[in-house]
């Protein structure tokens, strides 16, 4: 495969960090890092990298992201199909992302100290992004073996804002395998609903993760449009 000179800066950042690991160097950090770091080691603002190296690194990435939300599905419907146990334990409203507990230790003892809720999944959905929770107190009447119950509707916005981040670009971000771990731990505790989850995993990609996905979501539009169109 023959190999051509290609701007430094022009480079996606896999291919930076290809590049960089190649040569033993620190990948980690944002573009602008990785180039300058490429640029030093060089000793030029251009580098010759082969048509191949690049098109691997696209692929690789979109194996990851398509594994990735398989992942997701499977663990959803083995959830459903009670083939991963669900702990014996209700689960509690959502809370702002910023004091989510971020270990399993911590989310254990946050069952111990909250008021027992029933999970239903709502009926209808409004537009993404304009729903907000809701807590609907069912009338029962009271006597002295029951005390009425609060049922929590989640909706794909509390979701969207307890699950973490994925993006292949940023070091930050939880990796892939982190990702499924931790959506399968919380699926379990709040008892989520499969197409809620999905929904809200797809957009907690980002990056050329999310773009990937946006353009598969696409590509199946276009062909459901074309299957459904009346012939000629």
């Amino acid at each position: 495969m023959p190999r051509q000179k290609f701007p430094i800066a022009d480079l996606t950042c896999p291919v930076l960090r290809k590049l960089l690991r190649d040569r033993e160097l620190r990948s980690a950090g944002r573009k602008p890092d990785l180039v300058k770091r490429l640029i030093d080691s060089e000793g030029s603002d251009e580098i010759e990298v082969s048509d191949n190296e690049i098109e691997d690194n696209d692929d690789d990435l979109r194996q990851t992201v398509s594994a990735l939300m398989e992942n997701v599905a499977s663990i959803m419907a083995a959830i459903k199909n009670g083939q991963i146990g669900v702990p014996p334990v209700p689960p509690v409203p959502p809370v702002p992302s910023a004091v989510l507990p971020q270990d399993d230790d911590a989310i254990a003892e946050a069952h111990h100290q909250r008021t027992p809720f029933n999970i239903t999944a709502p009926s209808q959905l409004t537009a993404f992004g304009d729903i907000e929770p809701t807590l609907r107190r069912r009338n029962e009447t009271m006597t002295s073996t029951r005390q009425p119950t609060a049922e929590y509707v989640f909706q794909p916005r509390d979701v969207i804002g307890i699950l973490p981040t994925f993006d292949p670009l940023d070091d930050v971000s939880a990796s892939a395998e982190q990702f499924i771990d931790r959506i399968e731990k919380l699926a379990q505790v709040y008892h989520w609903e499969e197409y809620l989850v999905l929904f809200a995993a797809q957009a907690k990609l980002k990056g050329p993760a999310k773009r990937w996905i946006d353009g598969l979501t696409d590509c199946k539009r276009r062909l459901q449009r074309g299957k459904n169109s009346p012939k000629r």
